[in-house]
């Protein structure tokens, strides 16, 4: 497998800020991946695991641990119904794909799109990886995993595989028990409907639309900075504090969508950071509320 020294994260991360990594190792396949996890464990070395690195910030100084990058090891997407026809489905009426977990969330949408599959139309332009958008129940425009996600396949602390029902994973809003038990998701079996092609196209497009619209996406950021907060929403709540456009070094709350910080080139991850803790402040001080960011943060800060 191919192992890196002092890997730049700033070149895996969406925010394109981050320091290195002293070890970065990109393992060739599942099995490479499973017994890597399973060497680690043996020699109790810790590790942290990147897909698309879109919902992460690494700080200036970088991070100590070994990073497994998963994306180029685990691509790919099949049909596990209809004894893998597309044409096929199951006796209960439902077709599934399997895809592994490095496969980006876009690409498998569009791969069930062009089979003429519904239910996953919303997810179409969420960025990240498959196993990403798993371990926090990813969702938009009122569609998460767990209304597609049947099943999943883990590897646990030890390296051993092991297959999940989604109910196992207790998902909820932007939460599963994945990261408290040490999983990492390899693969995720969905099932959905036979829809019309060009209704579901269309509704993609729409969507992705609403996307360009109203999000920064031409920036570098990593998606809703923020979780949503019970009865509100934290991007109003945000700019009814005045700070649309608020910023910090080279971090910035969007002008376009408040909800999201943008890095505008020049920015190092202390000033996002910052502007993410400057930002809570505000909204506790004058609305009473407290945000929580979605953003993981690796390092110290």
């Amino acid at each position: 497998m191919k192992v890196l020294k002092n890997e730049p994260l700033d070149k895996h991360t969406s925010f394109r800020v981050g320091g290195p990594a002293k070890v970065y190792v990109v393992p060739e396949d599942e099995y490479e991946l499973q017994k890597l996890i399973e060497f680690l464990h043996s020699e109790k070395l810790l590790y942290n695991i990147i897909g698309n690195g879109t919902n992460l910030l690494v700080s200036d100084e970088g991070v100590d641990s070994i990073v497994i990058e998963i994306g180029k090891a685990l691509d790919g997407i099949e049909f596990v119904s209809g004894r893998g026809n597309a044409e096929c489905a199951d006796a209960d009426g439902i077709y599934r794909i399997r895809a592994l977990a490095g496969t980006s969330l876009g690409k498998t949408a569009q791969f069930a799109a062009s089979h003429s599959l519904t239910g996953m139309e919303a997810l179409r332009g969420i960025p990240g990886t498959v196993g990403g958008a798993v371990t926090m129940n990813a969702g938009a425009y009122g569609t998460e995993m767990c209304d597609v996600l049947e099943s999943v396949e883990v590897i646990t602390r030890d390296g051993k595989i092991k297959k999940l029902a989604a109910a196992d994973l207790k998902l909820g809003y932007r939460y599963s028990i994945v990261p408290e038990e040490g999983y990492i998701v390899a693969a995720a079996t969905f099932a959905l409907k036979k829809g019309d092609k060009k209704a579901i196209e269309a509704e993609m497009a729409d969507y992705q639309q609403r996307r360009k619209d109203k999000q920064p996406i031409e920036k570098f950021s990593a998606g809703s900075t923020f979780k949503r907060p019970e009865g509100h929403f934290a991007g109003k709540l945000i700019e009814d504090c005045g700070l649309r456009g608020f910023r910090h070094g080279g971090a910035q709350v969007s002008e376009k969508h408040c909800g999201f910080v943008i890095n505008d080139g020049t920015a190092r991850a202390a000033d996002i950071f910052w502007l993410i803790g400057e930002i809570r402040k505000r909204v506790l001080m004058e609305q009473g509320v407290e945000l929580t960011p979605e953003v993981k943060l690796w390092g110290n800060f």
